[in-house]
């Protein structure tokens, strides 16, 4: 009997399966929706925009690599010898960098 019920059962339908906000998109073609114009354009601009802050980055990474470098590789005598030059070539704000060195120099060590 069971066999019998089996055979009698209708057959199931398929049901229609409803599309997601990607597949409806991708049935429309892209000249007839603004929408979809508009996500193009921002992501190229982002794409751009991406391209030009891993430059920058990288031209930034390798400036700080070469300043580390020379910072690393530098000596007393060089970094004394550098200060003597930049005073020479700006005595002004060398005076007023000495006063304020001087003044918290002195208020560290006193008593």
């Amino acid at each position: 009997m069971a066999k019998q019920n089996a055979d009698k059962a209708p057959a199931k339908q398929p049901e229609e399966k409803q599309q997601t906000p990607v597949e409806a998109a991708a049935d429309v073609p892209a000249e007839e929706s603004p929408e979809v114009k508009t996500a193009a354009a921002a992501v190229a601009r982002a794409k751009d925009e991406l391209k030009k802050a891993q430059q920058l980055y990288e031209k930034t990474r390798d400036e700080a690599t070469e300043k580390l470098k020379k910072a690393r590789s530098a000596t007393l005598g060089d970094v004394i010898d550098g200060t003597l030059e930049m005073v020479k070539k700006h005595p002004g704000p060398g005076v007023i960098v000495a006063i304020v060195v001087g003044f918290f120099l002195g208020r560290l060590f006193r008593r």
